[in-house]
């Protein structure tokens, strides 16, 4: 086998481990696959008509992101969210982020700021086509230009911990009605306070940015909570 053939079936196969993790992912958090629903790699080999290979790999990364968890003799099952543990962390992420866009006011870069201007447009002209996996891509770039800004590795670490924590809800979030829309929206707010030097109100915005999707979370699974 040469090189290149070597390469392409390396891609083909990597794209076939993309595939099945996001159809598992979508079905998970639109619901057609429940929380406490097993998750047996032959039924899903069958079911999806590919080797169950790829189906384990995709369910490891489910499980790195929160959506699936192993349990002892049972096998991967999808996970129960739960609000407390969603109340937790974005709690956490609230005051992180509040602190960062703090710091980062007085610090950033015309480059970084231009960037900052260009991510919002982008996120904003994406929402028509709903592009979820894009639209995640950027807003990390836009939250990670601001952590850097911040120029504080301890927080910066303690950040970027808890942000890969939330990853699966900050997926789910997106998936819920007006939520998008309302991202965008939170996103331009920080972006103003940044640009208008007002370390208050970029601490502010981006701590509410933090807040609103867990209250929208909770809600979606039925909780309305105060924060």
């Amino acid at each position: 086998m040469d090189r290149v053939e070597y390469t392409t079936i390396r891609k083909a196969y990597k794209s076939m481990q993309d595939l099945v993790f996001e159809t598992l992912r979508d079905e998970i958090l639109t619901g057609k696959l429940k929380p406490g629903d097993s998750l047996n790699t032959l039924a899903l080999s069958k079911r999806l008509d590919v080797s169950r290979t790829p189906i384990r790999e995709a369910l490891n990364r489910l499980v790195s992101i929160g959506l699936v968890e192993n349990i002892p003799y049972k096998g991967s099952i999808v996970r129960r969210l739960s609000v407390d543990e969603i109340i937790e962390i974005y709690y956490i992420r609230a005051a992180l982020a509040g602190v960062c866009a703090r710091l980062a006011t007085s610090k950033l870069t015309d480059v970084q700021k231009n960037r900052l201007s260009t991510l919002c447009d982008e996120m904003e002209s994406l929402q028509a086509s709903l592009n979820h996996n894009l639209m995640l891509e950027k807003n990390f770039e836009f939250h990670q230009i601001i952590i850097k800004a911040a120029n504080s590795p301890r927080i910066e670490e303690l950040t970027l911990q808890y942000y890969h924590q939330s990853e699966a809800y900050r997926a789910l979030a997106l998936e819920l009605p007006g939520r998008y829309a309302q991202v965008c929206k939170e996103h331009r707010d920080i972006l103003t306070s940044l640009l208008q030097g007002d370390r208050e109100k970029a601490e502010r915005t981006s701590r509410e940015h933090q807040l609103n999707t867990a209250r929208v979370i909770a809600k979606s699974l039925g909780v309305e909570i105060e924060l």
